[in-house]
C-alpha cells in the first residue's frame, strides 16, 4: 500500500527561522455546538468510507464508543482536550494509516512555536534514552536514561504516549516510537503538558541520578543547540546526515565470500507517478541486481528492510518474484475490498480525477454490500504471481524492524509465509494478516482545523490464518536493538546474519 505517515525527520531540510510565537491552540476554546459539528462529521467519514472500522472491534462495540463521544462533548473544551479525545478515537481503530494532526500547517507550529523538550531520546525495552543533547548544558549526556519529566515517572508517561499512537492491531513494537526522538517530544506536548519549564531526572552512566531544569525549545531552535552542542558530535557523526543518492543499493560483502547485501530504504524513488513506472524503475534495478548475483556466483543474500516505511505495492510484489522459492504462481493478496463506491468524502481523497470517475469500473459489488477490487481482471479471484526467471535462488537472509511498515510489513508476511528466507530483527510495524491503505482521503476537520487522514480499501495478505490477530510478522530470530548498540555504534541484527551464514559455511565444510 502506498504509505502515508507522519513524516518527521530527524535534522529535516527547510525549517523556518523565525522568531517563536504563541501557540495560539494552546489558549483556543472550542464551543461544543462546533465540538459536535467535527465530530458528526469524521464520524460519517469513518462509517462511509474506512474499510477496517470494524477489523478488531466490533460494530457494536465501536458504535456505542461514538455514541459516548458525542454524548461527551457538551461543554466548552481546550482545544487540546478535545484533539486528545479525536486522536484517541483514531488510535482505537487500530490502523497504522488513520491518523490525526492538530492542524494542517503544524510543522510550521513544530519548528517554531511549541516549546517542546529540548532532547532527541532513543527507546530500548520500555525504557527510553538520550541521543542527543539540545540544550547548552554538556552534563547530560548520550546514554543517560531519563526517569522523570517533572516529577512524572516516564512509565506513566509511556503509558500516555502509547495511548494515542497510531498502529495495526496489536503491535507494541511501533509503539515504541512514541519513545523516539521528535515524536516523543510532540506526543508529550500535545496530550500531556505544555509547560514553559521541563524538570528533568537521569539515571547516569554509574546509576547516579541527575535532576536538570530547562526551557523548552521550538524544534528549529533545539536543532541549532543539538549542532553547536560538543556533546552530540559522535552520535551526530554516527547517526546524523547519512542520506544515500539511491534507495536501493547492492553491495557485497568484504569479510563473506560469495555473500551480497541488498538494502531498501522504500518503495519508491524519485521521479515515479504511477504504478507502471514504478514496476518499470524496480524491475530495471532488480534486474541489474540478478545479473550482479550470478556474475558473483552470490550463495548468501541479505535482505535489509529496516526502517522501510512501505511505498509502492507493486515494488514489494515486484520484489517478492525475484525472491520466490517455488516454480509456480502463488497468490499476494487473498482480497482486497472498499466499503463504498460513491461516498462523497472520495472528493478528498489522493485519487486522480480520473480514477475517482473510473472507481466502479474496478469495483466488484458484494452481497454484504462491500466492494471487492479488480486484480487483473473482472473476476473475484486472487492475481497469482509467478517467478522471475532470473530469481536468485540462494539463501536469502531478511532484516526486519518495528519500522518495516506498510507495504514492506505485506511484503515480510507473504515472504514469510512462502518460505523465502530467514528473518531476524523484531516484529514488523504492519499486522501480518493485511492492514489498510491503497488510497487515503485527507482532510481538516471544518470549525477545529484538526487533520484526519484515512485509508480506503482493506488488504487481506494470502498468508495463513495467524495464531494471534493483530501481530506483525514475527522474525524466525529476535535480535533487538539496545541502547548500548546504539553507544557502541555496533549492528546486533547483521552480526546475527554474519554468525548464521559462518555456522552453515562451516557445517558445508564438516559434511
Amino acid at each position: 500500500m502506498k504509505a502515508i505517515y507522519l513524516l518527521i525527520l530527524l535534522f529535516s531540510s527547510g525549517f523556518l527561522n523565525v522568531q517563536a510565537a504563541t501557540d495560539t491552540l494552546a489558549t483556543k476554546i472550542l464551543q461544543p455546538a462546533d465540538m459536535q459539528a467535527d465530530f458528526r462529521y469524521l464520524r460519517r467519514l469513518l462509517e462511509e468510507t474506512h474499510p477496517g472500522l470494524y477489523r478488531y472491534t466490533s460494530k457494536s462495540v465501536m458504535q456505542a464508543k461514538l455514541d459516548s463521544i458525542d454524548r461527551s462533548l457538551d461543554r466548552p473544551l481546550p482545544f487540546y482536550l478535545f484533539f486528545r479525545t479525536i486522536a484517541g478515537l483514531i488510535a482505537d481503530v487500530r490502523c497504522a494509516h488513520t491518523h490525526a494532526l492538530p492542524a494542517k500547517n503544524w510543522q510550521k507550529h513544530f519548528h517554531n512555536n511549541w516549546k517542546m523538550m529540548p532532547f532527541y531520546m532513543f527507546p530500548s525495552q520500555q525504557r527510553a534514552y538520550v541521543l542527543l543533547n539540545g540544550t547548552n548544558d554538556q552534563r547530560i549526556k548520550p546514554g543517560f536514561e531519563l526517569l522523570t519529566i517533572n516529577g512524572k515517572p516516564l512509565e506513566d508517561i509511556r503509558q500516555q504516549l502509547y495511548r494515542y499512537y497510531w498502529t495495526d492491531g496489536y503491535i507494541e513494537s511501533s509503539r515504541a516510537a512514541t519513545l523516539k526522538g521528535e515524536l516523543m517530544n510532540l506526543f508529550y506536548y500535545w496530550f500531556i503538558d505544555r509547560p514553559n519549564e521541563y524538570v528533568f531526572t537521569f539515571r547516569t552512566m554509574t546509576g547516579d541520578t541527575i535532576q536538570f531544569a530547562t526551557a523548552g525549545q521550538p524544534f528549529s531552535s533545539m536543532m541549532k543547540t543539538i549542532t553547536s552542542n560538543p556533546i552530540n558530535k559522535q552520535m551526530i557523526d554516527w547517526y546524523v546526515n547519512k542520506k544515500q543518492k539511491h534507495p536501493w543499493r547492492l553491495s557485497f560483502s568484504d569479510t563473506l565470500a560469495q555473500t551480497a547485501i541488498l538494502r531498501i530504504d522504500g518503495f519508491g524513488a524519485n521521479g515515479i507517478s504511477n504504478g507502471d513506472q514504478a514496476i518499470r524503475r524496480f524491475q530495471q534495478f532488480m534486474d541489474g541486481a540478478m545479473t550482479k548475483l550470478s556474475k558473483k556466483q552470490t550463495q548468501n543474500l541479505i535482505l535489509d528492510l529496516r526502517g522501510n516505511p512501505g511505498g509502492w505495492d507493486s515494488q514489494g510484489i515486484e520484489l517478492f518474484t525475484y525472491l520466490m522459492k517455488t516454480d509456480t504462481a502463488v497468490a499476494y493478496y487473498a482480497r482486497q475490498h472498499a466499503i463504498t463506491d460513491s461516498s462523497e468524502f472520495v472528493k478528498f481523497s489522493d485519487l486522480s480525477e480520473a480514477d475517482r470517475k473510473n472507481i466502479r469500473n474496478e469495483l466488484i459489488p458484494e452481497a454484504d454490500g462491500t466492494f471487492t477490487l479488480k486484480q487483473g481482471s473482472d473476476t473475484r479471484e486472487p492475481k497469482r504471481y509467478v517467478p522471475k526467471p532470473n530469481r536468485f535462488r540462494g539463501q536469502v537472509y531478511i532484516l526486519m524492524d518495528a519500522q518495516s511498515a506498510s507495504t514492506t510489513s505485506e511484503f515480510l508476511a507473504v515472504a514469510k509465509a512462502n518460505k523465502v528466507g530467514t528473518f531476524i530483527g523484531v516484529e514488523a510495524g504492519g499486522a501480518y494478516e493485511g492492514g489498510n491503505g491503497s488510497s487515503f482521503i485527507t482532510l481538516d476537520l471544518p470549525k477545529s482545523g484538526i487533520q484526519v487522514t484515512t485509508p480506503l480499501v482493506y488488504y487481506d495478505n494470502a498468508v495463513p490464518t495467524p495464531p494471534q490477530k493483530g501481530r506483525g510478522t514475527l522474525p524466525d530470530l529476535t535480535v533487538p536493538l539496545t541502547i548500548n548498540d546504539v553507544l557502541t555504534h555496533t549492528d546486533p541484527q547483521l552480526n546475527a546474519v554474519v554468525n548464521l551464514i559462518r555456522q552453515q559455511n562451516h557445517q558445508k565444510l564438516v559434511r
